[in-house]
């Protein structure tokens, strides 16, 4: 990280889904707080996953049916 304003924009995005696990695990069962934490890793390793993925550059194919109408 090469700015401090994004390790907290960081924690301050996370804090919500960390508060609700440990309310869960206050008030309900360990199993319901651990779904709800591998719900959560899930979707980080997800979100890891497609920030990983490099971007390519789009490319345009024209359609071969456009060809066959501009040639009439």
């Amino acid at each position: 990280m090469k700015k401090p304003w994004t390790l907290i924009a960081l924690i301050v995005g996370v804090y919500p889904y960390i508060a609700v696990g440990i309310k869960l695990m206050q008030k309900e069962s360990i199993t319901t707080a651990g779904v709800y934490f591998v719900v959560i890793a899930v979707l980080v390793a997800g979100i890891i996953m497609a920030l990983r993925k490099p971007t390519t550059a789009a490319t345009v194919v024209k359609p071969v049916w456009e060809e066959s109408l501009n040639q009439r």
